[in-house]
């Protein structure tokens, strides 16, 4: 070989970079979704695509790929190649300056649009929740197993939507980037798939559990509200994170849900851990995170006395709750195949997963008797003095009686007041409480314990309180009431 052709050939074995600048990023898959297929399809040594500075910096050895070539491959996602540095509008949708205000109507537009959805689907989610549709389904052990699953319709509607389905919707941007270049749309449905299964599975399997030990031993479905408090509250944050995430918000992206290197290195196919197996494991876990129509599922299922029967009480009532999972499970591989309309759904539903995660913290405030939104209160005009206030409870010799009428909607009166210094007779009455509202937890009168409320009155007997405010919630913390002494 001559000199000449042995110094080509060289050149040819030479690793190079080269960058190119992309247009039409939107969101952290864009990124991978480029890495990934130009990776594959072009033969590079390493790959780097940054939405931030809009560049796509490669290393090859032999022929570089052109930009037409790369332009022509990513045309159906919407991406444009150029060696030239795109020249964009990076002004805020709305900026000031030397005294004047400067819109930018694309961005405005395209701002209006998701936040008036986000407060659609919040809105939404508030009427059907406040509804009262629960307590129209009566449920006990001997309940038909359409009844459990109609149960689980209205709990994917509310509160189980504001926890497992946000969640679900969380963890939605980081499943759908697993398999970000692989066209098959099943394949990137696999982890939500998985998900739901895990969900049926832990649920039937669980639920038989509880089955046999509520006989065995009279568990109580809802033995340490304290410790559910704060495990939800662990996933709260959590959602919140990957809700940032979704917004584009830079510090939130450290965090991300996978196992050290050391780990994932064991496994032959990681792909396949993080698609399938990691999802499975997340979806078995939601039974221990139970809104208060789990909470209610689960009670019965003790009841229930064997292993089949509390088997199908949760498989159904899981089942139920699958419409709205699935939904949310299509919307997102839908979106995620449309570049366009991805970075709007990714906002969207970032607002909705923070919107549930700030909701479920909130409830968890409540049932930990801490300060929470639901004690703001708005000032009002001629307050009158404690020595005017009108009692809510009857006050006879040595004790003074109180009614509450417990719905699903909450309870009434909301803010009772009682005599200081003289003990309470509770009397609660069960006027279709379903889901959170029947049961009644309160670190200020009940210390740890709960009520599980009877299907007629539940009578409960309190201590002489001293003057003060004492807050008491449902079991999930959605519906507050106060008792207050004076």
């Amino acid at each position: 070989m001559s000199k000449k052709k042995r110094k080509f050939a060289n050149n040819l074995n030479e690793t190079r970079t080269c960058t190119y600048y992309v247009d039409g990023m939107h969101c952290a898959s864009c990124e991978i979704l480029i890495e990934k297929k130009a990776l594959k399809k072009f033969n590079l040594q390493s790959v780097n695509a940054s939405l931030n500075k809009g560049t796509f910096d490669f290393a090859y050895t032999g022929q570089r790929p052109n930009v037409d070539d790369l332009t022509k491959e990513f045309k159906d996602k919407g991406y444009v190649f150029s060696e030239k540095k795109f020249l964009k509008d990076n002004s805020p949708a709305i900026s000031f300056k030397n005294g004047e205000i400067f819109i930018n109507k694309e961005k405005l537009s395209n701002l209006l649009k998701v936040i008036c959805l986000g407060i659609l689907f919040i809105f939404l989610f508030k009427l059907f929740d406040s509804s009262g549709l629960a307590s129209r389904i009566n449920l006990t052990q001997n309940s038909s197993f359409i009844s459990f699953f109609s149960f689980g319709i209205i709990a994917g509607f509310s509160s189980c939507a504001a926890l497992i389905g946000g969640l679900l919707l969380s963890l939605s941007k980081q499943w759908v980037e697993t398999y970000v270049d692989n066209d098959n749309y099943f394949v990137k449905l696999s982890p939500f798939i998985m998900f739901n299964i895990g969900r049926l599975i832990s649920f039937f399997v669980l639920g038989g559990i509880l089955g046999l030990a509520g006989k065995a031993f009279g568990l109580s479905a809802y033995s340490n509200p304290i410790f559910t408090a704060i495990i939800i509250i662990l996933v709260s944050i959590f959602m919140a994170l990957l809700g940032l995430q979704m917004l584009g918000v830079q510090w939130a992206s450290r965090f991300q849900i996978s196992l050290p290197k050391s780990i994932t290195s064991k496994i032959a196919n990681e792909d396949n851990f993080k698609g399938k197996l990691m999802p499975l494991i997340i979806g078995l876990l939601t039974f221990f995170l139970p809104c208060g129509f789990t909470i209610t599922a689960q009670a019965i299922a003790l009841t229930s006395g064997s292993f089949l029967s509390g088997a199908l009480v949760m498989f159904f009532f899981a089942l139920g709750t699958l419409p709205v999972l699935a939904f949310i499970s299509f919307s997102s591989v839908s979106f995620s195949l449309k570049p366009k309309f991805n970075q709007m759904f990714n906002y969207v539903a970032g607002l909705l997963v923070i919107f549930f995660a700030l909701y479920n913290l909130n409830a968890q405030l409540n049932v930990l008797g801490l300060k929470s939104l639901n004690d703001i209160t708005w000032p009002k005009f001629n307050i009158s003095s404690d020595s005017n206030t009108k009692l809510t409870s009857i006050v006879t010799d040595n004790s003074q009686t109180l009614e509450t009428s417990a719905s699903s909607t909450g309870y009434s009166p909301s803010n009772a007041v009682v005599k200081a210094g003289v003990p309470i007779v509770w009397n609660i009455k069960n006027n279709g409480a379903a889901g959170c509202t029947s049961g009644i937890i309160s670190r200020d009168l009940l210390g740890t314990q709960s009520i599980t409320l009877k299907p007629d009155v539940t009578t409960v007997n309190l201590p002489a309180l001293k003057p003060g405010i004492y807050k008491y919630s449902c079991w999930m913390g959605m519906y507050v009431g106060t008792i207050k002494a004076i």
